[in-house]
């Protein structure tokens, strides 16, 4: 999954906090920011599909618009 974050205090918390409060294990977890803007790629990978689902439905829940590898 792929999500834009802010670049402020707690945006990369609340995100992991809210996976970690519904049991979804991230497998490998990465940030790609960009130096022209205030923003990031948060990028998760995590450990089966159904986890993956969960996720992206959680964090869409949320009002982040999270992208999944087709």
């Amino acid at each position: 999954i792929s999500v834009h974050i802010d670049d402020k205090t707690g945006a990369l918390a609340r995100i992991v906090t809210l996976l970690a409060e519904h049991d979804i294990s991230i497998k490998n977890i990465g940030i790609t920011h960009n130096r022209e803007s205030e923003d990031g790629v948060l990028k998760l990978e995590f450990y089966g599909e159904a986890a993956l689902a969960e996720a992206a439905g959680l964090l869409a829940a949320e009002g982040y618009a999270p992208r999944t590898r087709a």
